[in-house]
């Protein structure tokens, strides 16, 4: 199903497609984790402290102008791929302890909407400098895959978590989310033929 559901983004330039894939696939990842972390942190954590990491989290997106222009698309490529692994040792310690993995991933979070929200400033620059005449069709096409792979996310984890208790679903995120590395993994050196760095 995967493969053929790529197969729509091959309208688009290398980069452009190869984002896409990795939008549908990060939205079904991480929707397989987000009602957890609700759950967790609404049992585990006081609304104030929550709060402060929503600030943080918002005080990261401050932080693009200098990603932007410090770091090429490789590197934070590369960097939101090392945040994305660390994300999926931290969820391994619900395990062991459940407060210490959400104090964790709150903290990993922020790291990675500072990266992540720099990579796709980037990768828009990149389309709208390179494809001008692309960027309305990708837009629409992005927040579609954006919302299935959200879909297929939330709607595993649904049926995961209903049928079992909620260590399979940590479980879930893990197994898929260390498959998606891999490819991350794979494709480490993507961006190379830009030359940018």
């Amino acid at each position: 199903m995967t493969f053929n559901y790529f197969k729509k983004f091959e309208k688009f330039d290398k980069v452009s497609e190869f984002r896409l894939q990795n939008s549908f696939l990060v939205a079904i990842g991480m929707s397989l984790i987000a009602p957890i972390l609700i759950t967790l942190k609404g049992t585990l954590m006081v609304a104030w402290v929550i709060s402060v990491f929503a600030i943080f989290n918002m005080l990261a997106v401050k932080t693009n102008d200098y990603f932007v222009n410090n770091f090429s698309m490789s590197t934070l490529y590369r960097m939101g791929n090392i945040t994305h692994f660390l994300l999926i040792i931290s969820a391994g310690l619900y395990f062991f302890n459940p407060l210490l993995m959400i104090w964790l991933d709150s903290i990993l979070v922020i790291t990675e909407v500072a990266i992540f929200s720099a990579y796709s400033i980037a990768l828009t620059n990149y389309l709208t400098d390179n494809y001008p005449k692309d960027m309305k069709d990708f837009q629409i096409i992005r927040n579609s895959s954006w919302a299935d792979g959200a879909l297929v996310g939330l709607g595993l984890i649904t049926i995961v978590t209903f049928f079992f208790p909620l260590g399979y679903a940590v479980g879930t995120f893990m197994i898929f989310n260390t498959v998606f590395s891999l490819w991350l993994l794979k494709n480490w050196n993507f961006y190379n033929f830009l030359k940018e760095d």
